[in-house]
């Protein structure tokens, strides 16, 4: 079983390198408060594969701590303060396109949210094309036509039947509002990044 969210967005008037930096820095800002730490886990440089030197990528995997999230109606056993998110994020300058992917590392059996999204700029246009592929699958028990159903220690816990059914839905219907408030996070930072270029800038020519 398993539901999927796509959906495409664009981030207008900016260029590779401002949006870059604000991708790798978009913690803390303003639309993120769930957010509690970011710790970086790794930090590597990828070879582009063809030889040149100074095109090489850059790999990063840090670990997210938020808030937990879960609705009222699961049951309080799975009621956590804290959520744990891994992601993995590679810029490729030479073709000015950073691919993303994040994953829950908690309770994935009932449900294991995995984002992935690519960052292309057009040059031409001068913007930043988002492609977003969101898959939510959960292990528990789901409503079944051919067999009787089993009755799980889940079930058993939270006393609702097809509860994997419920909380893939319920997590497509929620994950719009989400992610666009992570994209003005992202447009937020820009903003910030921009705005202390051009203080620096001005107080150099002073």
């Amino acid at each position: 079983m398993g539901l999927s969210y796509k959906d495409e967005f664009v981030f207008p008037k900016t260029n590779f390198q401002d949006f870059a930096f604000s991708i790798i820095n978009r913690y803390p800002n303003p639309f993120a408060p769930h957010i509690k730490s970011v710790d970086i886990i790794s930090r590597r440089l990828l070879p582009t594969g063809n030889g040149e030197i100074g095109n090489n990528k850059l790999m990063f995997t840090r670990l997210i701590r938020k808030l937990g999230s879960l609705p009222k109606w699961t049951p309080s056993v799975l009621r956590i303060t804290d959520s744990f998110i891994l992601e993995t994020v590679i810029v490729n300058p030479k073709e000015q396109v950073i691919h993303s992917r994040q994953q829950n590392l908690d309770h994935t059996h009932y449900l294991k949210v995995i984002e992935v999204n690519k960052y292309q700029y057009d040059p031409i246009g001068g913007f930043i094309k988002q492609t977003s592929n969101v898959e939510f699958v959960s292990e528990v028990n789901h409503k079944s036509e051919n067999q009787e159903p089993k009755k799980s220690m889940w079930e058993r816990l939270s006393s609702r039947v097809h509860f994997g059914d419920t909380i893939e839905k319920f997590s497509l219907k929620t994950y719009n509002k989400r992610i666009m408030k992570s994209r003005e996070g992202i447009i937020w930072k820009l903003e910030y990044y921009k705005l202390k270029q051009s203080l620096f800038a001005r107080g150099h020519r002073q």
